[in-house]
């Protein structure tokens, strides 16, 4: 959560502040999650090659949708247009900026964990700020990587009034997905080359309704555009490992099969999803208490899983 506080700010890191805690515009450049293809190739969202290409270290941003209230977003930092090596030992402080004409309002900060667990070069840096409004914002990123001088960049971000996405608090819709007593071989509902049976036992209509907490996964291993797809049920798997029958495990392949020219299972068009993966939490009484756009770790969900079996 984007925490608002008061504090001086290093001259030599905020010459462009002004006493009242403002600065301009300049520099916050286009927007980073404007719509676009669903692609992490470059791992981001929005952030072009050239633009990547043209400074020594660049964020970009991996999380397509941003709304008002609590959001994950996910950044990934490149060097020449690769993901640098030493992510896990960078330091990453991000900066929120509410932009009004050609001013820019420092409202708070937080510090990005990095999660790489299992996904390569594809692993984030982690925050979670709540915007209480819509429009664009700025977001300023400060890394600090081991024996270098730290490097500021900043980027605009686009905050929607209304999610397409079933967002926290909102009753998760009620899909009739098919299971493992709908078909005769798995491979029939997933693209998952050695699917986990215990994934696919429950239909997203008789998890959410089950009094226990839930974890809905929109998938797709065979055919992900991201390569996180796979890490993703990986994570799940070993989250039901962990929780065992205190959670329903569920996993929702993204395209009808056999694979049909990319059509989608009409759960993605009732849960609003426009890219894959996506994970939501929800909660023992059917409301979504967490959700997670792109890659996931057992080490970023893990806790957060762990507290909503707490509550139950």
């Amino acid at each position: 959560m984007i925490r608002i506080f008061r504090l001086a700010l290093a001259v030599a890191v905020f010459a462009l502040l002004s006493s009242c805690g403002q600065a301009t515009t300049n520099g916050f450049g286009e927007v980073a999650n404007k719509p676009h293809e669903h692609s992490d190739g470059d791992h981001g969202h929005g952030a072009s090659a050239e633009a990547a290409a043209a400074s020594t270290l660049q964020p970009v941003l991996a999380t397509s949708e941003v709304v008002v209230g609590p959001n994950r977003l996910a950044l990934g930092l490149l060097e020449k247009n690769v993901p640098i090596k030493d992510a896990a030992q960078t330091k990453v402080q991000v900066r929120y900026y509410k932009l009004n004409g050609n001013q820019a309002t420092l409202v708070g900060e937080e510090a990005a964990h990095f999660y790489g667990e299992g996904l390569g070069e594809r692993g984030t840096f982690i925050v979670r700020p709540t915007f209480d409004s819509p429009g664009t914002w700025g977001l300023e990123v400060q890394a600090e990587r081991p024996g270098k001088p730290a490097v500021t960049q900043r980027m605009s971000l686009d905050v929607k009034a209304e999610s397409t996405a079933p967002t926290v608090g909102r009753a998760a819709p009620k899909s009739a997905t098919p299971t493992v007593k709908d078909v005769e071989d798995l491979k029939l509902i997933t693209s998952d080359t050695e699917p986990d049976p215990r994934l696919h036992q429950l239909s997203i209509e008789q998890a959410v309704t089950s009094g226990k907490p839930s974890l809905i996964l929109f998938a797709t291993p065979g055919y992900c555009q991201t390569a996180v797809c796979g890490p993703g049920v990986d994570v799940l798997s070993k989250l039901a490992d962990r929780f065992g029958d205190k959670i329903n495990p569920v996993h929702v392949e993204v395209y009808q099969l056999p694979y049909d020219e990319g059509k989608q299972v009409p759960a993605m068009g009732e849960w609003g999803l426009q890219t894959e993966p996506w994970l939501f939490l929800v909660d023992k009484d059917g409301k979504i208490a967490r959700r997670y756009e792109g890659g996931i770790t057992y080490q970023e969900l893990e806790p957060d899983v762990a507290k909503l079996v707490e509550q139950s």
